[in-house]
């Protein structure tokens, strides 16, 4: 426990905000703004995407301070400053908590099902941190109780770009309840071609960035989400792209890049090299043991290596060691040598170099090493770093220390090289379907760099108020799980449409204010 309470510390709340200098600001202009539409016709505004445009954040999709406040949203109600409608229909989850998962048991439906993420103070401690309301799974089976016909934002979370192109029936991938609560089709109609149908004038495509967002958000682990190559998903984005121009010769639109997910606090929080606290004194004999461990380990490592199974490279990054003081995390990468089979072979030599016992000892280190500079531990791990594999047992393994972190909870670098090169490689793809596709109709937001430049100017007064780079209450732009934004957040992703919209089409559909939208709420008392 002390490791995971380090950790939240470390992620939480060690790193106070910056002294921000509030001074007085002058009376804002009352008057509603207006624009003009340019070429663009924004009569019917639609949307489509994943998480960002269907306004999760929190751990879920909730309609209480978020999904209100979705990008597809924000933009209707600037665009209706310049010739939109003021209406604009989303299938609302009307939920106050959401739902993330099973929980423990990993049983739906049960009572450890948990929400939304919120920020929490201890009654009995003080201690400040994160807890998580229950789960409302109900709400996401519940049809949407308005008129399925009438929907304008056509975005859905927990999807890969490619079902977004195919029916949601279950045959090809697995239906996705929080677009069955709204699919008008009742599974029989893709929900691009559904928006493509709508009649719409103009339109927001923000396709391929929660495949991103998600394989991230999983450590790279694609068993858990599948991995966006982007000789995969470019075509799918070509096939899209050229579905919605065909598919309504007079409309016009924006589509959007991926943005710099790896920028967010949810990713950012903790240093995996400087986590797990060591005293000369008190984990002396912890110290011990893990030093006998290291010892064994890497005298296999030095021996598999003078035999060639592995090379001097890989057989430096997977040497252990712990010392008095702040020491790095423990963790599995898939691309080692799964070193299992070698120390087989040295219990079943015709002379044994090694004990079953021994072996049986080395089973959870296969393909563990110690997290290097530069890597990430996103933020989720916190939440097992330091507890013990088996309940109650240290002696079985603590989770960070003496047993590998789990993939899912770990981008390695070679990980981060290969999937940023796979983000770019599909953003400039994005720009040349619409260059040789978009018939001049079509914008491009282009998000890459949109994060790590909002972190290098914030704090910042933005529209009259006060905006921070975090998610602390009254002025941070995310959201509490560190992943997606906040109804402030979202704001300042629908200005970046608005924007591409402007320079291309000669509009002047004003900005949003993200003062307009709630920041996170103050801690609850929790027991």
């Amino acid at each position: 426990s002390i490791f995971l309470t380090l950790v939240l510390t470390v992620s939480f709340f060690a790193c106070e905000q910056e002294p921000t200098e509030f001074k007085a600001l002058p009376a804002p202009d009352v008057s509603s703004p207006s624009g003009e539409s340019g070429s663009a016709d924004f009569t019917k505004f639609v949307s489509i995407g994943g998480a960002y445009t269907a306004g999760f954040g929190d751990g879920g999709l909730l309609h209480s301070g978020l999904q209100p406040y979705s990008v597809g949203r924000m933009i209707a109600v600037q665009l209706a400053n310049a010739g939109g409608s003021s209406t604009f229909v989303q299938p609302d989850i009307n939920s106050e908590n959401g739902y993330f998962g099973p929980g423990d048991d990993g049983i739906e439906g049960t009572s450890d099902d948990e929400g939304r993420w919120f920020l929490s103070v201890s009654r009995s401690t003080g201690a400040q941190g994160i807890s998580r309301a229950p789960g409302d799974l109900a709400s996401v089976g519940t049809p949407y109780q308005g008129d399925m016909t009438a929907i304008q934002n056509f975005a859905v979370g927990k999807q890969t770009l490619g079902q977004f192109l195919i029916p949601n029936d279950g045959t090809v991938a697995p239906v996705n309840p929080y677009y069955a609560r709204f699919d008008a089709s009742s599974g029989t109609v893709s929900s691009l071609s559904q928006m493509i149908g709508s009649g719409g004038t103009f339109f927001m495509a923000w396709l391929g960035a929660y495949d991103f967002l998600a394989h991230y958000a999983r450590g790279g682990n694609e068993n858990v989400f599948p991995e966006p190559t982007a000789t995969v998903v470019g075509p799918q984005f070509e096939q899209a792209l050229q579905g919605m121009v065909a598919g309504n010769p007079t409309w016009k639109g924006v589509v959007g890049t991926v943005p710099d997910v790896l920028a967010a606090p949810f990713f950012q929080a903790v240093d995996p090299t400087q986590v797990i606290p060591l005293d000369a004194t008190e984990d002396a004999a912890t110290l011990g043991q893990l030093a006998q461990l290291a010892g064994a380990y890497n005298q296999t490592v030095d021996g598999f290596a003078a035999a060639s199974y592995i090379d001097s490279t890989e057989a430096d990054l997977r040497k252990l060691s712990w010392s008095a003081g702040i020491n790095a995390l423990l963790v599995y990468d898939a691309n080692l040598t799964d070193l299992g089979p070698y120390w087989d072979g040295l219990v079943n030599a015709e002379i044994p170099q090694m004990t079953a016992t021994q072996r049986a000892m080395l089973e959870p280190y296969r393909q563990a090493r110690m997290a290097k500079p530069g890597e990430i531990v996103h933020l989720l791990a916190t939440t097992v770093i330091g507890t013990n594999v088996v309940p109650g047992d240290p002696t079985m393994g603590v989770v960070g220390v003496s047993a590998p972190l789990g993939d899912t909870y770990f981008l390695t670098g070679a990980e981060l090289q290969y999937l940023e090169t796979q983000r770019l490689t599909f953003n400039g793809m994005i720009k040349a379907a619409v260059a040789t596709h978009g018939d001049g109709r079509v914008a491009v937001a282009d998000f890459d760099g949109f994060f790590a430049n909002l972190a290098g100017i914030m704090p910042a007064t933005i529209g009259g108020s006060v905006v921070s780079y975090d998610f602390f209450p009254p002025t941070g732009m995310w959201s509490v799980d560190g992943l997606l934004p906040n109804g402030r957040g979202y704001t300042l992703m629908a200005n970046k449409f608005i924007d591409a919209i402007n320079d291309t089409f000669g509009a002047t559909v004003p900005h949003g204010n993200p003062a307009d939208a709630p920041g996170n709420r103050l801690p609850a008392s929790v027991d």
